[in-house]
Formats: C-alpha cells, structure tokens, sequence
C-alpha cells in the first residue's frame, strides 16, 4: 500500500472540498489556497470557493462581490458544488455583479444619481433573476426568503426613501408623498412600514412657533417639540387650526431658528462657565502645590534639626 508524504493540488483541493461540507470555512479557505498553489482541481474552481469564502463576513463590499466574479469569469465550469450546494456559475456571476453594484450605489452620496441607479437596478433584479432564491444569502445565512423579486422591491423603497431625505429641507410634503411610496414598497416586501409612516407624521405635521409666531411644516426639519412649562395663565387656547403646542403635554412648539438661537446661546453660557471653573479649578491646583511644597521644606528643616 503505498502512502503519499506530501499531498499534491488534487488531494488537497479534495481535503478542502471536505472541510467546506463539514462547515469549517477557514480550514477550507487555506487548504483551497494551498491547492491553487500546486495547481490543485479543474478550471480555477479551488479560486472561485477562496473568493466566495472571502465574501461570507464580507457581504456588504462591492470589491468582495467583484472578486468572485472574476474568479468566475476564470473558469469553464458550468456548475461549482460549494458545501452540499449545487450553484450555477452564471446565475451566481450575474448575482455578484448585481451586488456590487447595489453596494457601490448605496454608498453614492449624490441622492438623485442613487435614487435612479437604484431604480435601474431594482428593474434588473426581477428581470436577471426573479423568483429565484439569491444564491448567497442561502449559502451563508439559510436565508431563502431573498429572490430577485423581493431584492426589487428592497431597493425601490430605499430608492424613494432617498429622494424623500434629498427633498425633505425644501419641500417636506413631497418627501411624505416619497415615504408614502416607500411604505407600500415595503409593505408589498412583507416588511413593517412604521419608521415611513412615522417620518410621513413628522414631515406633514405644521405647527406655529411659541416664539416668533412663524407657521413651519416637518417635525424634526423645520420645527421641534420642545419640553417647557406652560401655566393655566399662559395656556389660553388657540383658536387657529395651526398649534403652537401639542395637545395635553408640558411641550411647545419651536421654530429651527429659534431653537437653535436659544441652543446656540445655552452652549456659549455653558463654555464660558466651564472655562471659567476650570480656570479656578487651575487656580486652586496652584494654590495646593504651593502648600504642599511649603510643606515639604519644613518637614525636611525638622529633620536636619534633630
């Protein structure tokens, strides 16, 4: 019976194919690697299950999604068995490339490009694939939940919420008509729309500042609830249908401008009694020294009398 000292490309690539079914991703990876290192297995598949190991803690980078493409576009295969898993080289290229660029967009600072580009590809999300189960969050979560379909509505409602958060300083109602959109996206994708509908509240909520008297619409924009005690005396009611308080709370109404004038001033209040209690915290720390090295001399002057 003969016996191998050292194992060549193929007989690792196979111990690697072992480890990955067993769930041991990084044995697999190093082993995977040391494969390719010897010319290991078929058609660069051992670099396609690196790349693919790399992206299971990586699944929000663009660059990770790339790499396994062009491992892909590597080799011949038509089939890879990652695991126990059967995968179709082209469906998880086109999943990959997909990826990547839905990472790239939704880092995008310019809200109108990533609003349409998100569009665009949410369109190319049910047309590629559909029904079908995304191939990684399967793979790496058991998450089959996630299709074509439901990655188009995903991204459609993050779409619109993007437009809302780029028009929201200059016309809040039409981000709540934006977040209305949203919502039903989101409903449609079998998630909870209350974080839409509580900024559809806030954006289409106008009151009338307790200060000036200025009428603003968009909590949290253009406005703020603030706490404050307000007296029977004060509290006269309002006939106007615009409030400058809400109902049965010790809050008002406050316009930005006046909110941050009256934040504005609080913090140069505060820094210049902090400074100055630090300059007497200063103060009395030299006061102390001195004492203390006062001290000190005449402890060491006892001494040398004895």
């Amino acid at each position: 019976m003969a016996f191998k000292f050292f194992k060549d490309g193929d007989d690792l690539y196979d111990e690697a194919t072992e480890l990955l079914k067993r769930g041991e991703y990084g044995k697999a990876r190093d082993i995977f690697q040391k494969s390719i290192d010897k010319d290991g297995g078929t058609d660069d598949v051992a670099a396609v299950m690196v790349a693919l190991i790399d992206l299971k803690d990586r699944q929000t980078e663009g660059s990770a999604y790339k790499r396994v493409s062009d491992a892909l576009s590597k080799t011949d295969a038509t089939e890879i068995v990652f695991g126990l898993t059967t995968i179709s080289c082209s469906e998880l290229s086109t999943e990959c490339g997909l990826m990547k660029r839905k990472m790239e967009l939704l880092s995008t600072s310019d809200k109108k490009s990533k609003s349409d580009g998100l569009q665009k590809l949410a369109v190319e999300f049910q047309s590629a694939i559909g029904d079908r189960n995304l191939i990684v969050p399967m793979l790496f979560r058991n998450d089959s939940t996630m299709t074509g379909t439901t990655e188009f509505l995903n991204l459609m409602a993050i779409s619109y919420e993007t437009l809302s958060e780029d028009i929201v300083w200059t016309d809040t109602q039409k981000a709540a008509e934006y977040e209305q959109i949203a919502a039903g996206y989101r409903q449609q994708n079998g998630q909870p729309p209350d974080a839409n509908m509580e900024r559809i509240r806030c954006f289409s909520t106008t009151c009338r500042c307790w200060m000036c008297g200025r009428v603003a619409t968009g909590e949290g924009i253009h406005f703020f609830s603030a706490p404050s005690e307000v007296t029977t005396s004060l509290d006269n009611g309002e006939d106007s249908p615009v409030k400058s308080r809400p109902e049965g709370g010790a809050h008002i109404y406050i316009c930005r401008a006046c909110y941050t004038a009256v934040s504005k001033r609080s913090d140069e209040i505060s820094r210049r009694y902090y400074n100055e209690a630090i300059a007497e915290l200063r103060r009395a720390e030299v006061r102390l020294q001195a004492e203390i090295a006062a001290l000190q001399s005449q402890i060491s002057m006892i001494r040398m009398s004895r």
